[in-house]
């Protein structure tokens, strides 16, 4: 197992990216750095950010009551970053991520266009978007679930300039529904971390909007699929609520496929 940890953290860690900023509350002078999960999908060609809704909610609610967020930077390192560790500024704007986020009912999807330097920026860090030939979801057979993020316990900011941060694999079972579930339950499936994962994570925060995998050996080979989004947490029952991907990928895709259609590539002319 040592030996499939470690090559698919190699391979899946090129397609997690992580978000960070820096938060101020309205009145405040001391500031709280946030580090948030996601990864890169390609759909049609563009690439797009894809986390956790509630993430998007969370912001637009604080920015609300006064907050200000800035230092917005979107960080490659667990893909091998060649350029000392150093993260990729990002102009945050609320108001261009596509998000689909009931908490009523378990949605919790948010996802965002990349431009085209951020994509050429993440691409020479090592980045790679899961292609649509990797999406996938939690009903088809498997061997391993996984996890991959960044939990809010591992987070130290310097105060200036330097965010560390511990990137988690996190194997997973499948459960049951818990019993607060609900209507949740028809738009989410559930797993459990597998035994001894609490010595690494002891608390799921931060975890949302990580892309859960499939692992299944095909003729020798290790093959993944990315099959949900993390998105809440029942801490007495230690059960992860994941939102199903495939859905929601395709959604997106006649979303850019209209979008091609009426503007034409993103890429601008003359871009090797």
């Amino acid at each position: 197992m040592a030996d499939i940890t470690r090559d698919f953290v190699r391979t899946a860690g090129k397609h997690f990216v992580s978000l960070s900023c820096v938060q101020r509350a309205t009145g405040e002078d001391k500031s709280q750095i946030l580090v948030f999960s996601g990864f890169v999908i390609d759909v049609l060609g563009e690439w797009l950010y894809v986390t956790a809704g509630h993430i998007l909610r969370d912001i637009r609610t604080a920015l609300a009551s006064g907050s200000s967020f800035d230092i917005w930077r979107l960080g490659d390192q667990t893909a091998g970053n060649l350029f000392n560790n150093t993260a990729i500024p990002y102009a945050f704007d609320e108001s261009v991520w596509l998000v689909v986020e009931d908490e009523g009912t378990g949605l919790d999807y948010a996802a965002v266009h990349l431009s085209w330097l951020d994509r050429r920026q993440l691409e020479a860090g090592g980045v790679t978007a899961i292609a649509k030939n990797a999406w996938s979801d939690h009903v088809t057979e498997y061997d391993h679930w996984a996890l991959i993020g960044i939990p809010s316990e591992s987070v130290d900011y310097d105060g200036t300039s330097e965010i560390k941060a511990r990137l988690v694999l996190t194997p997973l079972v499948p459960a049951e529904e818990p019993a607060l579930a609900g209507i949740k339950a028809l738009n989410q499936f559930f797993a459990h971390p597998v035994a001894g994962s609490e010595k690494y994570v002891k608390d799921a925060d931060g975890l949302s909007g990580g892309p859960v995998f499939t692992l299944k050996k095909v003729e020798g080979r290790w093959l993944y699929s990315v099959i949900g989004v993390q998105s809440g947490w029942y801490p007495n029952s230690k059960t992860l609520a994941i939102c199903p991907f495939s859905t929601f990928a395709l959604e997106v895709e006649l979303i850019v496929a209209e979008a091609l259609n009426e503007g034409g590539q993103s890429e601008p002319a003359g871009a090797a």
